[in-house]
């Protein structure tokens, strides 16, 4: 998987801790808009899912993050977001915060394509991730 999604962030006074550095949940509310960018970008948005594919969203089954160098207020990091890897049912999202060239973390988000489950009222099913979506995150988008 290669295609890339850039996100910009500036961290503002309320993202910080009171040592003036990210507190760290706000990272996973960054990589959380970094896969919906990517997703945009590669044309698999929400309308996109629901009208082709009567998907729901794309929730998020596990996620993890390493952090490596602290962000301070002020400073300008992009989320760099892509497809790690995809398997049956669930594909891996793979964010990474980075300035200036250094590497200041790194976030995984494994998520699935969510539908109504047929049983259970209020519930999601997951799908298996259909080949054109696959090809998507391998390629990047159509032209």
């Amino acid at each position: 998987m290669s295609f890339v999604s850039r996100y910009p962030v500036t961290i503002e006074w309320g993202d910080c801790d009171p040592a003036r550095i990210v507190f760290y949940p706000n990272y996973f509310v960054w990589f959380d808009r970094g896969a919906h960018h990517l997703m945009d970008a590669l044309g698999l948005g929400h309308d996109a899912l629901i009208a082709k594919y009567g998907v729901v969203g794309a929730p998020i089954a596990e996620a993890s993050a390493r952090f490596l160098v602290p962000s301070e207020y002020r400073q300008t990091l992009v989320i760099e977001s892509s497809v790690e890897s995809c398997e049956g049912r669930r594909f891996t999202v793979l964010h990474r915060g980075v300035r200036d060239g250094t590497l200041l973390l790194e976030g995984r988000e494994v998520r699935f394509l969510g539908v109504p489950h047929p049983e259970h009222k209020g519930r999601l099913r997951a799908i298996p991730i259909p080949p054109e979506i696959v090809e998507r995150f391998r390629d990047g988008p159509k032209p």
